[in-house]
Order: C-alpha cells, then structure tokens, then sequence
C-alpha cells in the first residue's frame, strides 16, 4: 500500500467514526439532548419567558431571546449562554433584582454568559434583607464560606434604571442600607461594549430613601475574592443618595470596590453622582460624621484597581446638612487601596459640601479630582479641570487638594499634566491648600509623594478673608505647624499657579 492509500484509508476512517460518534449521540440519548439551542419569543416552538427557558435547559446549553420585553425576576443557577437580539430590541423588565446568577451560599456557582439585552425596571428593596437591598438589575451572591460566586460575562448590553433600596428601616448592622444600583457582584464578572446607566443606590430626586448609607449607584463589587473587569463600556449616570432623616454617608455613585481586583480598560466613568443630604447632629470631633464620597469609584483599602486608557470625568459629590457637619471628597477617585493608572485622564469632576445651620461647625472637601489614602502610580495622564467648594455659614471651610489630595497616601506621578484645578472654601476661618495638588498627614509620620517629568499649572486657591490660603500648585507640609513634607522631584515644571506655586518644596 502506498502512502497516499494509507493516508486515503486513515482520513476516511478518521470522518466514518466521526459520523458514527454523531450519530450514537443522536439516538442513544434521545431527541431532547441532540439540540443545546432553545429559544425565547412569541412564536411556535420558543418559550414565552425566560425563566422557563432557563427551568428546561441544562448545564452548556445557549438560550436565544428574540425581540421584545420579557419579565425579569430570573434566576440561574446552571452553565448558560443567554443571546438576547440586540440591547435595543430584547428587554429584561422588572424583577427585585431584574436577574440573579448563583445561589448564596451554593457550592457549585455557575458560568453564565448575557449578550444583547437590556436589563431594566428591577427594584430591590428586601433581598438579601429587608434592611440591606443588594443588586438592583443584577446580582451575583457569594458562593458557600462566603467565596468567590458565579462567573458572568456580560456584553453589547444596556442595565439601566436599576433601584437598591431597603424597605425596612430597621436600623441594625450599621443599616439600613442600599448597595449596587445597576449591580451587585461578589463573583467573577466581566463587562464589554455594554453600557451600565441611570442606576441608584438609595434616593431618587422623587423617592426618599431609608437608607443610612447607599454605595455603588452603577456597581458594587465586595468579596477579597471577587473580581470585576470592564472593556470598552461606560458607566455614568448612575446615583449614590440619602436624605433626611436617616441619611449620613454615601460611597460611589459609579463603581465601589470592596476588595478584590478591578480592571478598567478603554472605559469611561462619568456623569456619576454621590450624595447625602442629611438633618443630622454630626461633628467631625465627635467621630459622627456626614459624608458623600467618591463621585466616580471608591477603591476600599483591601482592593487593587487598575485603570488604562479610561477617563473618569464629569462626576460629582455633594454633601449637605442643616443640623451639623458635612464633608464631600472625591468627587473622581478615593484610593484607599492599591491603584494603577496609565494613560488615562481624570478631569470635570466637582465636589461640594455645605453647612446651613449654626448648629454646624465645619465643611469639608477635598479632592476634586482624586483622594489618595493608600498607594498610586498615575503614569501619562492628566488630572485636570477638577473643582472643590466648600461653605461654612457659621464656622470653619476646608477645600483642598483641587486635583489630587494625598492625605497619607503613597502618591507616584510619572510624565502628569495636573492642570486649571481648583479649590474655594468660604468660611469664618479654615484651610485652602493646595490648588493642584496636597501632600499631608495628620497624627505624626509622613506621606510619601514622587513627582517627575510632570506639568503642575494653571491651578488655582480662593477663599474668605480668613480662610488660610496656600499652595497653587502645591502644597506639601503640616498645615498646624508648617513643617514641609519632602518630595522627591525630578524634572518638572510647576508654573502659573495661583496664589502661588508650591509651599513645602
């Protein structure tokens, strides 16, 4: 025989016992398992829901939902694909939450893949508590010992108009409480081309809320384990928020992180909103203290981001009280843990505080553009146009850090532009420090700040009479004693900044 006939012989019997696997598959098993594709749609042979869908399929098989609105207060707990036919022709309406993947504390958490869709109208206010309303549109619950859930890859998709809000107001574990908007993740979730939008965590303008604390308007990832990726999607306009009379303190209106890795990639978060409006006796010498933080994205001090070629722009933290204290900070990014950012740009982002009572003392806020507490490498990008205001009717103003405010951090800026940013405080008395950026730490040691090749320019200070102003561009020293902080530069150019260009230098 030669070795074309053997070859010959080889391939033809490779393809005939192909054939035959095929078929013993086909009849062996019955007509059932021969197709993996099931279908949800208004016409023959599809179900008319998806959660009857998701009840007949097994573990791999590929759900496709045709056009139009389905309910939503689904749940998965198997290996699933779901392809809707396009975010603007498959809608997921309603549900508390709209879609829940994995089962708390299950011990065999699923892979579920959503295409397609728009997830919408889910409104969350009992689970899992009555008094801590987690996962509006979606919600992916731990797994058993509170590790890692579901691994759920979501894309070309819309979560929109999504609610977390407790019902109950029964205030135990630091609750009531309000937590993921849009979603809610302690698994494995991947997010591309989709866009997550006009979420709340907490208060609408019309709806008030029972809700002590509200975090994570858009997202909100929690678990060491946990794991959030986004690709080419936008989060903006998604609401963290309080009110009187149970209102003190909001965390995120875009994306909060507690714990876990999340990675940021051509991405924007904008147009997100943290805010509390508060009646309460606070005082910052108290320890009781009313605060909205993190316009953009709150980095808890367990967790690790990384942000690439991704702009947080144009959120915005406003914290208001007539019976005390208030403080707004971060209106783009509060780092408390571990960030890493590359050619990215940080910029439009706007933080306010206001006191409107003799009964208050102070109001604070500072940065406008990002707050460090744990450690940060921004390399190639910009932190600019960022504002803080902060007004005191009756005591003292704290605006500063209109850019970056280090406050303890360990800050790295390699080849930066932190440029036009700027802070006001008005007041009977208080600090405007640092117009680009602030560089302290209160209670002895000191912060560690590293500036080279960078551009520090066109920042700006203004304040009250007797506001203390100081440090345009920079300000890096011990705003009690004046003692300066050290920094190492390195080729820098730090010009054009109002009232001045660096104090502690």
């Amino acid at each position: 025989m030669t070795r074309h006939s053997v070859r010959t012989a080889t391939k033809r019997g490779t393809i005939l016992a192909a054939l035959v696997g095929v078929a013993a598959a086909i009849f062996a098993t019955g007509p059932e398992a021969a197709t993996s594709a099931l279908c949800v749609a208004s016409k023959p042979g599809c179900f008319s829901s998806i959660q009857a869908g998701v009840d007949a399929a097994q573990d791999g098989d590929t759900i496709a939902i045709g056009p139009g609105t389905f309910a939503g207060g689904i749940t998965i707990l198997k290996d699933l694909e779901l392809a809707g036919a396009g975010a603007g022709a498959t809608i997921i309406d309603g549900g508390g939450p709209v879609v829940t993947i994995g089962e708390d504390g299950g011990v065999d958490p699923p892979t579920v893949s959503i295409s397609g869709v728009t997830i919408t109208g889910g409104l969350n206010d009992s689970t899992p508590l009555p008094f801590a309303a987690t996962g509006g549109g979606v919600l992916i619950p731990p797994s058993a010992g509170g590790a890692a859930g579901a691994t759920v890859t979501i894309s070309d998709s819309v979560i929109t108009e999504n609610r977390a809000d407790p019902a109950s107001d029964d205030q135990l574990l630091g609750c009531p409480c309000a937590f993921g908007g849009g979603i809610s993740n302690r698994g494995a979730l991947t997010v591309t081309n989709t866009r997550i939008t006009d979420n709340v965590a907490g208060a609408t303008a019309s709806d008030p809320s029972v809700a002590i604390y509200a975090a994570g308007g858009g997202i909100f990832s929690v678990g060491s384990q946990a794991t959030l990726t986004l690709r080419h999607s936008v989060v903006s306009g998604n609401r963290a928020a309080v009110n009187p009379p149970n209102g003190r303190n909001t965390d995120a209106g875009g994306i909060a992180n507690f714990g876990g890795a999340l990675t940021i990639e051509d991405s924007v978060v904008g147009g997100n909103r943290s805010e509390v409006e508060a009646a309460a006796p606070s005082s910052f010498f108290s320890g009781v203290f009313t605060e909205a933080n993190a316009g953009g994205l709150y980095l808890a001090p367990s967790s690790s981001t990384t942000i690439i070629r991704s702009r947080i722009s144009g959120n915005s933290v406003h914290s208001t009280n007539t019976a005390g204290d208030a403080s707004a900070e971060a209106a783009g990014i509060d780092a408390e843990g571990s960030l890493l950012m590359t050619s990215s740009s940080v910029e439009n982002n706007t933080s306010v505080a206001t006191v409107r009572s003799a009964s208050g003392f102070l109001a604070e806020t500072d940065g406008g553009g990002m707050q460090v507490r744990g450690s940060a490498v921004v390399r190639e990008s910009r932190v600019a146009n960022n504002s803080l205001t902060s007004t005191s009717e009756s005591g003292l103003a704290l605006a500063s850090g209109g850019g970056l405010a280090s406050i303890g951090g360990d800050v790295t800026l390699e080849r930066t532009v932190v440029a036009a940013n700027s802070a006001r405080a008005t007041g009977v008395g208080g600090f405007n420090l640092g117009g680009g950026i602030l560089n302290v730490l209160f209670g002895g040691g000191q912060p560690e700040l590293t500036v080279t090749d960078s551009v520090i320019t066109a920042n700006r200070l203004a304040a009250s009479e007797a506001v203390i102003t100081q440090g345009g561009g920079l300000y890096t020293a011990d705003p009690f004693t004046g003692t300066p902080f050290p920094v190492a530069m390195a080729r820098n150019v730090i010009e054009g900044n109002k009232p001045d260009q660096c104090v502690g230098c």
